[in-house]
Parts: structure tokens; sequence; C-alpha cells
């Protein structure tokens, strides 16, 4: 009643026809088809793989993620994560159940990425638990707290990837034994560290296979060419 999301677009508020999303035509996000096969980020080569695939072993089978980390969608995680704008979840898990819709993956239950229990008591939620719960309402598949965060760590978005890397190592640990077939959800993947760690706990206490989905993803950056001559060789 206080939050309605089809009236007024939840971006710039531009009244709107009523849609599953609460985004006008100008705001609305596009879903990224243009994917690696394995973690799920926007590539811009031909293939079907993006560098950041080759530089750190994979623990989860597959990834996908909704749109790119950019523009809107990072306005709206932001408002999530830190403007207390739990209503967003309604928005952020219609994507996800769209991307999970037309894959092909099988799970035994959804589950998420955990907070710290001193950061989740500040903040009052866990996003990645929000959006799980939403997707798994959506596609009667039960929603489980299959990890748990044993250990404080600092903000990952001022880190590199060898820092992120260092940093989430031992982080997380698994409440229990794990099903076979794992979904596990995230709002945002950067470097992939979080949900990789994640994946290799839950893989070494009984899941046989792990998708990860998030709503947003950094994409691949292009890798500029290195120039074969310099400017003193040029001239002669």
């Amino acid at each position: 009643m206080l939050f309605p999301d089809d009236i007024k677009c939840i971006v710039c508020e531009r009244e709107i026809s009523p849609n599953r999303y609460g985004l006008c035509d100008e705001c609305k996000l596009e879903i990224n088809d243009n994917y690696c096969v394995r973690c799920g980020r926007h590539k811009v080569g031909i293939g079907d793989y993006c560098d950041e695939c080759a530089k750190m072993p994979l623990y989860f089978d597959e990834a996908r993620s909704c749109v790119n980390y950019d523009g809107n969608a990072k306005e709206l995680i932001r408002r999530l994560k830190y403007g207390n704008a739990v209503y967003l979840v309604n928005t952020l898990s219609q994507y996800l159940l769209d991307v999970l819709l037309f894959s092909d993956w099988y799970a035994d239950c959804i589950t998420f990425v955990p907070m710290h229990r001193s950061r989740q008591k500040k903040r009052g939620y866990n996003q990645a638990e929000r959006l799980a719960k939403a997707l798994a309402d959506c596609v009667d598949i039960p929603c489980k707290a299959l990890l748990g965060k044993n250990k404080k760590t600092v903000n990952q978005a001022r880190l590199d990837r060898t820092e992120r890397l260092e940093t989430i190592k031992g982080s997380f640990s698994a409440m229990g034994e794990c099903p076979e077939h794992v979904i596990l959800v995230d709002d945002v993947m950067t470097t992939g560290a979080t949900v990789n760690e994640c994946s290799k706990v839950l893989k070494r206490n009984g899941a046989k296979v792990v998708y990860v989905l998030t709503f947003a993803s950094v994409p691949e950056r292009p890798v500029l060419d290195k120039p074969t001559q310099n400017i003193a060789e040029f001239r002669k």
C-alpha cells in the first residue's frame, strides 16, 4: 500500500502502465543475452567464454546474471543495500525469474550468500536472502540457509581481485549437509570471488552441482592491444 510498484517508475517516478517490473520504457533494463557460458557476465569477444574465467579456478558449474552492473541497475542495487528499499526485491526477483525459466537448471533448493551477523544486524536484512526467498516463492523450490559467514570482512567493493580472493578465504562455513543440486543467489557479482568461495564450501559439504544466479554483474573489461612500436621507432 505504501510503495506501489505499478503506478510510477521506481527509478524516475514517471507514471507508467502497470507491469511486472515497475519500470518505464526509458528506464527498463535489458537482459544480458551476450554472456559467458561459464560465469554469466557480459562478454566482449565472440567466443563462448570471457577472459575472466581463465584467471581463477571456478567451483560453481554455471552462472547467469540478469543485467550489467551499471546505470539504473547500479542505482537499484544501491537503494536496496544502503537505502532500506526492500520493496525493490519484487522487481529484482522478476528478472531473476525470467533468467531462471530460460535456463535448463535443476535444483533441489535455492540458497543465498550470507552476511556476517553484525553487518546484517546493522542493515536489518540480507538482500541476497530476500531475493532468494522471493525467487523460491515464484518457482516453488524450497529456500534454505546452507551457509554462514563466520568471519567479518572489509567492504569488498574497495578491493581488487587479488585482495578479494585473499580476504574471502575461509570466511564461509556450511550449516550442515548440502543438497546435491543448489542454486546460489546474490545481488551482484563483481570478480566472482564471493560466490566462488561459497560454491567451494557447498561442494565440500555434499553439493554436486552449484549454479549461481545474480541480478547484476560487472561486464568483462576489453583488453586493449598493446602498441608494438613506441613513438621513436614509429618515426624511424
